[in-house]
C-alpha cells in the first residue's frame, strides 16, 4: 500500500528473473495457470468434499469446504482494501486487484487440505515426503505463472503465500471446534459426555 522503494525494487528484480518468455513457455505457464485458477480450485475442493462426505464424514467435508470459501473470501477482501492495480503489459489479462494472488492463495490452501487428508494414508516415509514434495513443486508453479504472466506481482504472490500459511496456521487447530458446531447445527449431533 505505500509503494515503498525496497519493494518495488525486489518486485522488479524477480520479475527480470522470471521475464524469459517463449510461446512454449507462455502455453505451459497459461495452463498451469488455469489448473490452480481459484474456480479449477473449487471443483477440486468440492469433488473433496464429496469424496471426504462419502468416506469420511459429513461434517468434516464441510470443515475442509469452509476454508477453502473462508480463504478466498478473506482474499477479496483484502484486495479491496489494498487496491493494487496489476502490473501492466499482463500476457493474459486479468481483472480486479493484485494483491493479493487468489490462484496462490487458494492454491496453498487446496494443497494444505489435500495433504492433510492423504498424508495419514501414506505408511511409507518416503512415499509422504514425496507427496509433499509434489505438493511444493505444484504450489510453486503455480505462484511462478502469476509472475511468469505477469498477473502479479512477485510481492503479490508472496504476501499471498504469507497469508495463507497463516490462515492455515489460524483455522486449522479449530477443527475439532468447528466439526463440533457443525454437527449441532446441522445434524443435530450432540458430543458424547465421557
Amino acid at each position: 500500500m505505500l509503494q515503498t522503494r525496497w519493494l518495488t525494487v525486489m518486485d522488479s528484480y524477480l520479475q527480470a528473473l522470471l521475464a524469459t518468455t517463449t510461446a512454449l513457455n507462455i502455453t505451459i505457464f497459461k495452463v498451469i495457470a488455469f489448473l490452480g485458477s481459484p474456480a479449477t480450485v473449487f471443483v477440486l475442493t468440492a469433488i473433496l468434499c464429496g469424496y471426504l462426505w462419502v468416506y469420511r464424514s459429513p461434517a468434516y467435508s464441510l470443515w475442509v469446504g469452509t476454508i477453502q470459501l473462508a480463504g478466498a473470501g478473506i482474499v477479496e477482501i483484502i484486495k479491496y482494501i489494498v487496491q493494487r492495480p496489476r502490473p501492466i503489459h499482463q500476457v493474459v489479462p486479468d481483472t480486479g486487484f493484485s494483491f493479493p494472488s487468489g490462484h496462490t492463495f487458494c492454491t496453498t490452501i487446496f494443497v494444505c487440505t489435500l495433504l492433510l487428508v492423504v498424508l495419514p494414508l501414506i505408511k511409507d516415509q518416503e512415499k509422504k515426503l514425496a507427496a509433499i514434495l509434489i505438493g511444493i513443486v505444484w504450489l510453486l508453479m503455480v505462484a511462478a505463472s502469476r509472475i511468469v504472466l505477469r498477473d502479479h506481482f512477485p510481492s503479490d504472490v508472496m504476501g499471498s503465500l504469507l497469508l495463507a500459511g497463516a490462515f492455515w496456521l489460524l483455522f486449522t487447530p479449530q477443527e475439532a471446534f468447528v466439526i463440533q458446531i457443525i454437527n449441532r447445527l446441522l445434524f443435530k449431533q450432540h458430543p458424547s459426555k465421557s
